[in-house]
């Protein structure tokens, strides 16, 4: 059971008499898992809280009660509250885990499938590990938007596309969490042949009838690198399937506005031009790439009405394949305002996952490195990448190769910039303007 490691003197806790050592068993009869049992309870006007003052005292409870909006519990506890990724239990067909290659970064290697850090981060869960008890806690503490993997909402075919025999129907989960007030993030990743056509409409159908609390569907290409073996024989969309599937979508979007969108990379794959930024709403699903190119061109349109149309320099930009026609764009209307801007676009083809790759986020250092060791950056003002190159908070590329290392060999400074119209002009303004100051 958690200890209590501190307890601020002038919070609630403290004032009910609980100290440093004590056991905390449960919040308002929910058993203390981990933080976010903490986090609820510090929200409510009205705690019971259950502990003990060792183990081998007896239980015992307390009532608080929160007289003002601010005044908050004031416990901390240690290591063993904190949230440990669930792992996914799946075998999907399409498991970007399982296409892999050796000598990456740790954690990349972790197959997560939790509920918990699907409603903190946003990331997506297949719902195929989650027991009564989750469920019945996702609707207790309003655990909400999720952010779910359904891929297809025919049984047999969603549990062949994630590779088990079984698993409680996603459509009956849908059903109860929604009818609770739980809001859903939906995505398919499609497979060719799997659950595109007929089983796409189907899915989109039975989702809508769910009705307002499922958000938003994403519908994404299957994603597959050149690292499979012994996996299921399985395709990247060709052209004519994105197309097919961008026609499927957007049908249906124009009968339902703003539920359902195809990522940027199927209009990429299907040779065809994203749509307008007011097509995308809210942008729910940008995360999952849906909507992306139409906000960083929006953005950056907004964002040259204050660029110095006198500013001066020669910028390399280092991207994907996906990457290099959406930066040639983006450089063109920032050269409309500043002409005195010039851009060379340095377009790195992924060999470390394979060519079939072709999005910015998994390009890896040593491929950088490889593709411009004979390009003088010297001759350059300016050198940036795509932030999402590099792992969230630390400088590091997916071979597990630092930013610093990259610098050092392309002997240039590297400037990250995040996928964010303003963003991205102000790093040019304040960087070249800097250089003229020095």
């Amino acid at each position: 059971m958690p200890k209590v490691l501190y307890v601020d003197p002038k919070g609630l806790a403290a004032r009910s008499g609980i100290k440093a050592g004590y056991e905390i068993i449960a919040f308002n009869d929910h058993k203390f898992i981990d933080v976010l049992d903490y986090v609820y309870a510090d929200g409510q006007d009205e705690v019971i809280l259950t502990f003990k003052v060792d183990s081998s005292s007896e239980t015992r409870k307390i009532k608080i009660h929160k007289r003002r909006i601010e005044s908050t519990l004031g416990m901390e506890f240690g290591e063993e509250i904190e949230i440990k990724p669930r792992v996914c239990r799946n075998d999907c067909v399409f498991c970007f885990v399982h296409q892999l290659p050796c000598g990456m970064r740790d954690s990349l290697y972790v197959k997560d499938d939790d509920y918990r850090l699907s409603f903190i981060s946003g990331s997506y869960i297949t719902c195929t590990n989650l027991s009564e008890s989750d469920i019945q806690r996702i609707i207790d503490y309003k655990l909400s938007p999720l952010y779910v993997s359904v891929h297809a909402t025919n049984h047999d075919v969603r549990l062949k596309l994630l590779g088990i025999k079984r698993a409680l129907d996603i459509m009956q989960l849908l059903m109860r969490l929604t009818s609770a007030g739980i809001k859903i993030n939906a995505q398919v990743v499609l497979v060719a042949g799997m659950n595109d056509g007929a089983i796409l409409v189907d899915t989109l159908t039975q989702l809508h009838a769910l009705g307002e609390n499922i958000l938003s569907v994403s519908v994404v290409p299957v994603g597959l690198t050149q690292h499979r073996p012994n996996l299921d024989v399985i395709k990247p969309l060709n052209k004519a399937q994105a197309q097919e599937a961008i026609s499927i979508v957007e049908r249906f979007y124009e009968d339902h506005p703003f539920f359902v969108y195809c990522s940027d990379e199927m209009y990429q794959l299907a040779e065809q031009s994203v749509k307008d930024y007011d097509y995308y709403g809210s942008f729910d699903q940008i995360e999952n790439g849906v909507g992306l190119i139409a906000k960083l061109l929006y953005e950056i349109k907004e964002a040259c009405i204050d660029l110095d149309s006198s500013l001066k320099g020669r910028i390399a930009i280092i991207t994907g394949v996906s990457g290099a026609p959406v930066m040639k764009q983006a450089t063109q209307i920032i050269s409309s305002h500043a002409t005195n801007l010039k851009f060379d676009i340095f377009t790195i083809k992924n060999k470390f996952f394979g060519e079939s790759v072709t999005v910015s986020g998994l390009v890896t250092a040593s491929d950088i490195i490889a593709q411009t060791s004979d390009i003088d950056f010297a001759n350059f003002d300016l050198v940036l990448i795509p932030a999402v190159m590099l792992k969230e908070f630390e400088p590091v590329f997916l071979d597990d190769i630092t930013l610093n290392d990259v610098e050092k060999t392309l002997k240039h400074d590297i400037i990250a910039v995040q996928n964010d119209g303003e963003a991205f002009i102000d790093a040019l303004q304040s960087n070249l303007m800097e250089k003229i100051i020095r």
